[in-house]
């Protein structure tokens, strides 16, 4: 998970680092009433999960109120890689004397460190002119990063005097809170020095593993308010986080046929294979083969409250991992709590595998249902939910 920057400096927070004073705005009016309660002097960044954004005019530099209300109008409402642009970072301008470079990410094999004296926009072109200028360090993750090896290191880098003891002690600290974080990626810059050679951490990109977000749920309950979802498939995010089994995904798509489809390739084929037939799905799900009642529950919820969705195929390869009955489960429990009447709004099953005989005693005691025979094809699914759908709308 991409963290923007509010998160990610929230998190260096947590773990007594220093950042500029910071909030967020999602009009120019808040963004002018930030400005000004820092003195004026602030900088007012897009508020997306990605990079590079000085490059792309999302970085602006402001003097009073007046201009960052004037830039955050210019930047609201756009898109940069793909996102749109919702909200803004408003932040204190710190008083910058030299810029640094610094980094953590995993390659393939090893856990890499990347520092720089040139840090800013332009640590690319100094790669490309002055490779000489850039460290690289390889990090043993059961030795760890000490504050001797970073100014070591910063000392090749040619650091020198009492900034090079300030910035080696934050290097080993920023290593810390990449490894308490489960991060896979930290890019400070700048990492900033002011007159007095006090470092800052001005700039900030951090991505979190996957995989370990259960231990850090803060970060989850913060990014899912933050992101792009929406709330249905933000409910969808809080499930796989807190219900165990394997995880599961949820995407809103524009068009009426809701889709609880898995099994390896199956899920994309019958995606396909629907929208040959003339339907449109109003979403795509990537299910993992376990994922436990609860989440398969959440996605059932979140296709039967999506106002676009009209119909329902709950399609599988033959289930070797989980059980028909669960699915079948899940289906009366969410048919049951959004009072949906399958009569109304068709519902197809295609699940055979273990417990099968039970998932469609479940099914039988939802009127509507169509759970087809055990010879029936994947194509047979999509074929009956785009002809029911379409009856529907009649």
């Amino acid at each position: 998970m991409k963290l923007t920057e509010d998160l990610a400096k929230s998190l260096l927070r947590r773990h007594g680092l220093p950042v500029p004073d910071g909030a967020v705005a999602q009009t120019a009016e808040e963004a002018g009433a930030i400005a000004r309660e820092y003195g004026g002097a602030a900088v007012v960044k897009a508020l997306i999960a990605a990079g590079r954004r000085g490059k792309q005019g999302l970085v602006a530099v402001v003097d009073d109120e007046q201009s960052a209300a004037r830039e955050t109008s210019r930047m609201l409402g756009t898109r940069a890689f793909g996102n749109p642009i919702t909200k803004i970072y408003v932040e204190r301008r710190a008083t910058i004397a030299r810029e640094l470079y610094l980094s953590f990410a995993f390659t393939d094999q090893n856990l890499r460190m990347v520092i720089c004296c040139e840090g800013g926009v332009d640590i690319e072109t100094t790669y490309a002119r002055n490779p000489e200028k850039i460290v690289v360090a390889d990090i043993d993750p059961l030795r760890g990063l000490k504050a001797w090896d970073a100014v070591g290191y910063w000392a090749d880098a040619g650091l020198k005097g009492q900034a090079l003891a300030a910035v080696g002690r934050m290097t080993a600290s920023l290593y810390d809170a990449f490894v308490a974080c489960d991060a896979v990626m930290m890019e400070i810059n700048p990492l900033t020095l002011d007159d007095d050679n006090k470092p800052l951490l001005v700039g900030s990109m951090m991505e979190i593993d996957d995989s370990a977000l259960f231990r850090q749920p803060w970060i989850e309950a913060e990014a899912v308010s933050e992101t792009s979802a929406n709330p249905r498939e933000a409910a969808v995010i809080l499930a796989n986080r807190s219900y165990p089994g394997g995880e599961s995904r949820y995407t809103e798509l524009d068009g009426n046929i809701g889709l609880l489809v898995a099994g390896g390739g199956a899920g994309l084929l019958q995606h396909d294979m629907i929208v040959e037939l003339g339907g449109k799905p109003a979403n795509h799900t990537d299910v993992s083969p376990a994922p436990g009642t609860e989440k398969l529950e959440a996605i059932l919820d979140a296709i039967f409250t999506n106002p676009r969705s009209r119909s329902l195929l709950i399609g599988y390869n033959y289930l070797q991992m989980a059980r028909c009955d669960q699915v079948a489960k899940a289906l009366r429990i969410s048919v049951d709590r959004n009072r949906v009447d399958p009569t109304r709004f068709p519902i197809v099953m295609r699940v055979f595998g273990p417990e099968e005989k039970k998932a469609r005693e479940i099914a039988a005691s939802i009127p509507g249902v169509n759970y087809l025979a055990p010879d029936a094809t994947l194509e047979d699914g999509c074929r009956m939910i785009v002809e029911l759908t379409r009856q529907a709308a009649e």
